[in-house]
This record gives C-alpha cells, structure tokens and sequence, in this order.
C-alpha cells in the first residue's frame, strides 16, 4: 500500500504542519488546491485552464494510488489548510517498476518554510522501504534554482536535460532538467 505514518513537524516560522498520506476522503480539498496552485504557481507546467478533475474523479485516483504499491500521494497541511502536495508514480510495465517520477508542489505563502522538505523527506523514506523503489526521479523547470538546490541537497543529480520542453503562454520556451537518486 502507498502510505506512510503521519508526520508532525515544524515550518522554518515555527508554524507547526502535517505530512501524510492523502486520501480519497481529501479529493475535494486535493482538487482545490491544485486549482489554487496552478494559477498562481511560476513554474508548474499543468495551467489553471487544464485543472477539469472533478472531486468524484480525484477520490478514485487517491483510492487507486492508495491500493497500488508503487504509487504514493502525499499532502501537507497547516491548522487543516492543504498547503503541500507530492505524488509519486512507479513504471507500469515489468521493466520499469523499480523507478518512478515525482511532481511536487507547495501553495505561495508556505514556500521557503521548509514543506517541499518535509515532502521530499517523507517520499524517500518511503521509497528506501519501499522493496519495488529502487529508484526516484523527476523533471524540473531549468531557471527554478530553489527546487534544483532542494533536490541536490537530497542527492539528486541531473541526467539530462530536454530543450525547448515546455512552451510558456508569451512564446518561450523552458528547458527540463532531468534529475534522479537511487535508493537502493
């Protein structure tokens, strides 16, 4: 099962948060953050427009990753307010189980504090235990030097990088960063 124990823990303001595993329960409050998130997130390649999940829809994915072992879906959240989220995918087919790629993202105002940490952590740990994960990747926006910093800090180091990868809305382009850590 994709899941972990809860985390208490601290922001680097001392506002106290929670990491733990999402759950179908959590689809309506998942659903409205990652709207709140996309529209205002600088470096999210999902736009506003593009989030057209229903609650019903994201309660069976949350279920889904739940019941899948190489799946997790992680949020953290402050005084109840959803202000993190991070889900992790394993590959489907058999020659690719034992790696999977992450997306993460933390709602403005909480950035800085100490929440992609807490995820990031959480995530790892898992995976380390996790007898499918042997290894954790990602893509990430080049110019997004906080994240790059985050995820070296953690071990990753980059595999390559996709030009031109995403398009934004004034006609430039951005590079992705391909970045990876074995856990096993």
């Amino acid at each position: 099962m994709g899941s972990i124990q809860p985390r208490r823990l601290m922001t680097a303001s001392g506002r106290p948060i929670v990491v733990r595993t999402a759950s179908p329960e959590d689809a309506e409050r998942v659903v409205a953050f990652v709207k709140a998130v996309a529209a205002e997130a600088p470096y999210l390649l999902t736009t506003e427009a593009e989030v057209v999940t229903t609650s019903e829809r994201q309660r069976q994915w949350l279920q889904q990753m739940a019941d899948d072992p190489g799946k997790l879906a992680l949020l953290a959240e402050h005084d109840g307010e959803m202000i993190g989220f991070l889900d992790f995918h394993n590959g489907n087919k058999r020659r690719t189980k034992h790696q999977g790629s992450f997306g993460m993202s933390v709602k403005n105002g909480f950035r800085g504090q100490g929440i992609g940490t807490a995820l990031l952590a959480a995530l790892l740990d898992w995976a380390k235990e996790n007898p499918l994960i042997e290894k954790v990747c990602l893509e990430v926006v080049a110019d997004n030097t906080n994240a790059i910093r985050l995820y070296q800090k953690f071990g990753f180091v980059e595999e390559g990088v996709k030009k031109k990868a995403a398009k934004i809305d004034d006609g430039t382009y951005w590079d992705l960063i391909l970045m990876a850590r074995f856990v096993k």
